[in-house]
């Protein structure tokens, strides 16, 4: 050390220790300085990846990045949650590709003054923002399916798949199916004839298997009121499914039909213990323009032909209205073995105890077959 360095100044430090004490300070600037400038760049880094994601919801529900055209397609149903805004609304329908961006659908809502209400919204997928929210501001009649009576089976399924539902599930909520897979403990070989005939309301998300349950849910409550013991039901839905095609209309020859089927089937019967209903053999075949039978379809070993089957056929050939099935409850007191429908135009339908009085009933019938293809 020379004698320049022990020199003190008026802190005590030597010029050598000011020096190093320096040197201390300029790097702990320096330190920090670095610092700074990282947490700056941290900062805007995570700024702008922040503000990156908030631009991209932004969009998402404020841009416009165009409208979709026309009513829509595939029926889709969106749940709005109680307290929802219209923004919230709009990016749902966003994200379940209702409408293509939100933009138009909020201008549409603000022009139109429009509060969307809590619940359940049967909309379209990819819908122009105008319609979707027409189709809130006024919803479609609640879908309904009718079931006629007299309605086949397969006449049901068909109206099942034009209402929309699923070919496939419908298809797998009826093949194969009887009524105990759906709660109603009959002996039967399938649905056929306890589908109960009403118009039923087809709700938002209802699948086919759903509605199949309702239908037979009627059945079953017909079946209670009327009081019919659960191992007579398909003997009395089969005689009630013929009535319900071969009498149509007028109660007491409802009544009277049915009479002359369990004759046919006791023990003072004339046709051998046979139905002979030509129904049976339209179910098998189809029907005729003529409602009439050939010799050859009436030779067929099907079981539900009863013109070569005795007895009543395997299970009903229909879903019979609520009077047919109270006509083969109670039938009409006589010996008629045979009936014809006279005139088919007005129902006017003839009985007969002997064959050889029918024979002159089905005369009848032939002239008016006659006059008709006249005609």
């Amino acid at each position: 050390m020379t004698e320049m360095d022990e020199i003190t100044s008026d802190d005590g430090l030597s010029r050598t220790e000011r020096r190093e004490k320096a040197r201390r300070r300029m790097l702990r600037r320096r330190r920090t300085t670095i610092f700074a400038l990282v947490a700056v760049l941290v900062i805007g880094i995570g700024g702008f990846a922040a503000f990156t994601t908030a631009g991209s919801v932004v969009s998402e529900i404020f841009g416009d990045s165009g409208d979709y055209e026309g009513e829509g397609g595939e029926a889709v149903v969106v749940t709005v949650l109680p307290g929802s805004s219209a923004t919230q609304v709009a990016n749902q329908l966003v994200q379940e590709d209702v409408i293509k961006s939100a933009r138009p659908f909020l201008d549409e809502i603000e022009r139109r003054e429009v509060t969307i209400q809590a619940g359940d919204l049967s909309l379209r997928k990819q819908m122009s923002a105008a319609a979707a929210v027409e189709a809130i501001v006024n919803p479609e009649a609640l879908q309904t399916i009718a079931v006629p009576e007299g309605f086949r089976l397969s006449q049901i399924e068909a109206r099942m798949i034009e209402s929309g539902m699923s070919e496939d599930e419908v298809v797998k909520s009826l093949k194969d199916k009887t009524p105990g897979d759906y709660g109603l403990d009959v002996d039967t070989p399938s649905l056929e004839g306890y589908l109960y005939p009403a118009t039923y309301d087809i709700r938002p998300g209802m699948t086919p298997e759903e509605m199949v349950q309702e239908m037979v849910d009627r059945t079953k409550t017909e079946i209670e009121e009327l009081d019919i013991p659960l191992e007579d039901v398909n003997e009395v839905f089969t005689l009630a499914s013929l009535v319900e095609i071969e009498a149509p209309g007028d109660e007491e020859v409802r009544r009277q039909v049915a009479r002359v089927f369990l004759n046919r089937i006791s023990d003072t019967s004339q046709t051998n213990g046979l139905l002979q209903s030509d129904a049976t053999v339209h179910y098998i075949f189809g029907t005729r323009n003529d409602a009439s039978t050939t010799a050859e379809e009436r030779e067929s070993d099907d079981p539900y032909n009863t013109y070569k089957h005795p007895g009543l056929p395997p299970g009903p050939i229909n879903s019979p209205s609520r009077s047919a099935v109270g006509a083969a409850q109670n039938p009409a007191d006589g010996d008629w073995q045979y009936f014809v429908a006279t005139n088919p135009d007005t129902g006017e339908t003839e009985f007969a105890e002997t064959y050889s009085e029918h024979q002159r009933n089905v005369e009848k019938y032939r002239e008016w077959l006659r006059n008709r293809d006249d005609g």
